[in-house]
């Protein structure tokens, strides 16, 4: 008996030694997958900048920021606002190229726009604000964590996780008698689950190591485990870990691990920001994420709230004033909860960017910073635009409710950099991308290059005579174009071909200048090289509005290619800066002529299918698209800031009777509504006054005139009592 006790005991001994190995070593080398973080562009402000004390308040409340009371209370994350003034006080952050410390900033206003910039020693040159957080990468099992040091983690925190979940932490070894029998007779008193009887040690084992079936071989791990470590590490350390494993809730497929990440999740601020009726929400929640979740059961979880302020007031953690007042106050969460799912446009396109550099593996687990180039407030301002217009079309137009579909993307004219992308009417949702994916035929968008190409002929000017006269092409099976509005308009100028979206006399200017050489412009941009008809001239091409922007991207940048851009930089978990995106520009078009084309584009948009435009005189260049039967909407317009591509249709490919100025073109309108407009830069040669119907020279005071430059020898005639007086 003596020896089977003893061979036993050397067998539980070898067993716990090698346990003990095991668990030391893998929490030694705990490596938490930490998912690569996706910002967005930081708002820069300066002198002169377009944007009103309202506008600054919004951005700031985004990132989480609390108003102060008065200018004592103006600490980090704080701002205060008075008339035509806000002072806060910026946190820090390490941004691609610098780290910036917490910064004071006091911004005047006036006319809407910034009047002055100062610091906490004199004026600024510009200030970021730190960039907020629009997504990130986690690995398939769904675990995202922000990890935070001791340093990072508020006292109050820690001292809170001990009064409430494990009260003797410091003294115990891993285990809690005592502990377990106070939770017990206080779950009989309160006739439930009020506490539980694990320690934090013993709820990191749980978390880290084993899973929660609840068996007594598993609670006898749990324990052995749990001594072992309290063993084995620092009181500190074993903190530390819980700090950032403990589970605090569910995001759809994303599991919020830590107090890091909670913070941002339930209050979209840093955790060392958080007051005493916040941490203690969290603590809240430890006790059953689902249950106590506070978007979700709201009162239930002050409820719980309520319970931790109580104990932190027991044990003095906070005094009787800060108990009161914070029993006062409201959960407080945040109305702009971070994660990726809220830009699933935007963050294909970052994927699609990363993919040449970066493997799911590395963006899932190594801590990466993405810096990218969304602008959250254009972002929003388009989603609601969308949203509204959709709305209003259905109503208007009889179309059933719910049917209509959008796709919206916004870039930099000279950049490239995406800075808003639409994917469908419920642009918060992941799901098909249609900014993205949706190849729809474009319609009249496309003749913008075959002007283009007739001017880069040298053959044709704005005012060179074309025929909109009916004509049948017998090498195309009797292909005989006709236009929208079903009449022929006779010989027309050039400007106003591509102003009116004349069919017939677009297709005879492609066929003049080569139907292959429309076909090869679009396939050097998208990659596919259309068959090269002459229903091409006239839209018969599928695109998605993110390869619609690329070929109009070279119109709104005066002639060069700028492919376009989701990302500037990557940085990695210690802060260095490991990979830069730089801005890619090669001449594409001879900027001369393409300042012409802006020049009729700009017509077309007082003039010709853009005249129902209340920005139709503002310097904006446009072109209108219709496919066949009215299925597809389509809008492209640029000035010298920006260039938007918009798609209105059906997925289920129904007409929907709106034309492009009809459908497209008055969402764009609601986009730019409030925009900071810079005029196209258009044509700088030497211009003639022409009658805008007819091409004949006329006086402005004919009316109905437009400004274009001639070719050298050009000879136009003057329109009858036109002439110079």
């Amino acid at each position: 008996m003596v020896a089977v006790c003893t061979v036993a005991a050397i067998g539980i001994a070898a067993y716990l030694v090698v346990l003990d190995q095991e668990i030391t070593h893998r929490f030694e080398g705990r490596r938490w997958s930490l998912p690569a973080r996706v910002y967005a562009a930081p708002m820069a402000l300066y002198a002169g900048l377009a944007l009103t004390p309202a506008e600054l308040v919004g951005e700031l409340r985004r990132l989480g920021y609390r108003e102060a009371r008065t200018r004592g209370e103006l600490g980090v994350g704080r701002y205060l606002v008075s008339a035509r003034r806000v002072q806060a006080t910026l946190r820090p952050f390490r941004f691609a190229d610098a780290r910036r410390p917490a910064l004071p900033i006091d911004v005047r206003f006036n006319a809407g726009r910034v009047a002055s910039l100062m610091g906490a020693y004199g004026p600024l040159r510009y200030a970021r604000l730190e960039p907020p957080v629009i997504g990130s990468f986690f690995a398939s099992h769904g675990e995202d964590r922000l990890v935070v040091t001791p340093e990072d983690t508020p006292l109050l925190l820690i001292e809170t996780l001990k009064v409430v979940e494990d009260r003797n932490f410091d003294t115990h070894f891993g285990f809690d008698i005592k502990g377990m029998i106070r939770a017990l007779w206080a779950n009989l008193r309160a006739g439930g689950i009020e506490q539980g009887g694990s320690t934090l040690t013993q709820q990191l084992v749980r978390s880290y190591y084993l899973d929660n079936r609840p068996t007594i071989a598993r609670k006898v791990k749990e324990v052995a485990f749990a001594v072992i470590l309290d063993a084995r590490f620092e009181k500190a350390d074993l903190m530390n870990a819980y700090v950032n494993e403990i589970f605090l809730g569910q995001d759809g497929a994303r599991a919020i691990h830590g107090f890091g990440l909670g913070s941002y999740f339930y209050f979209n601020k840093p955790l060392f920001e958080l007051d005493a009726h916040e941490i203690a929400l969290l603590v809240a929640v430890i006790n059953g994420p689902s249950y106590f979740n506070p978007f979700r059961h709201p009162e239930r979880a002050k409820q719980r709230r309520n319970l931790v302020l109580a104990e932190m007031r027991e044990f003095a953690l906070i005094d009787q004033q800060a108990f009161e007042g914070a029993l006062r106050q409201p959960l407080s969460l945040t109305q702009t909860r971070e994660g990726g799912r809220y830009y699933p446009a935007f963050m294909d396109l970052v994927r699609l960017e990363l993919a040449t550099d970066y493997d799911r593996a590395t963006l899932s687990a190594q801590g990466l910073a993405i810096h990218t180039t969304l602008d959250p407030r254009l972002q929003q301002t388009a989603e609601a635009a969308a949203k509204a217009t959709l709305a209003t079309l259905e109503q208007a137009r009889g179309i059933p409710s719910g049917t209509l579909q959008v796709a919206m993307v916004v870039r930099a004219s000279q950049t490239g950099d995406i800075q808003a992308a639409v994917g469908g009417r419920q642009p918060g949702r992941q799901g098909f991308n249609r900014a993205l994916n949706a190849k729809r035929p474009v319609g009249s968008l496309i003749k913008p290059l075959v002007y283009l190409a007739a001017l880069e002929s040298g053959r044709y000017s704005l005012a060179t005579p074309v025929e909109d006269t009916p004509f049948v092409l017998d090498e195309f099976d009797d292909y005989a174009p006709t236009n929208h509005d079903g009449e022929f308009h006779g010989v027309v100028p050039l400007v106003r071909a591509l102003g009116d979206s004349l069919n017939v006399a677009s297709v005879r200017v492609g066929l003049d200048v080569g139907l292959a050489e429309v076909a090869e412009r679009l396939g050097n941009v998208t990659g596919r090289y259309p068959p090269a008809y002459p229903s091409l001239i006239l839209g018969a091409y599928d695109a998605s509005p993110f390869e619609v922007s690329e070929f109009y991207a070279v119109l709104a940048s005066g002639g060069f290619s700028t492919p376009a851009k989701a990302v500037t930089a990557v940085v990695d978990v210690r802060g260095e800066t490991i990979k830069r995106y730089p801005i890619k520009v090669e001449q594409a078009a001879d900027p001369r002529t393409v300042a012409t084309l802006t020049s009729a584009l700009q017509i077309a948009m007082g003039h010709g299918t853009g005249r129902w435009s209340p920005l139709a005189d503002s310097g904006v260049a446009g072109k209108t698209g219709t496919s066949d039967d009215y299925r597809d909407s389509w809008f492209a317009g640029y000035d010298a800031n920006s260039l938007a591509v918009i798609w209105i249709g059906r997925d289920d490919n129904q007409p929907h009777g709106l034309s492009g100025s009809r459908g497209a073109l008055r969402l764009w309108n609601s986009l730019m509504a409030k925009a900071d407009i810079v005029p196209a830069l258009g044509t700088e040669s030497e211009t003639v006054s022409i009658d805008y119907a007819t091409g004949l020279r006329a006086m402005p005071h004919c009316g109905g005139t437009v400004q274009v430059p001639l070719l050298t020898g050009q000879v136009v005639r003057w329109k009858p009592g036109c002439e110079p007086r």
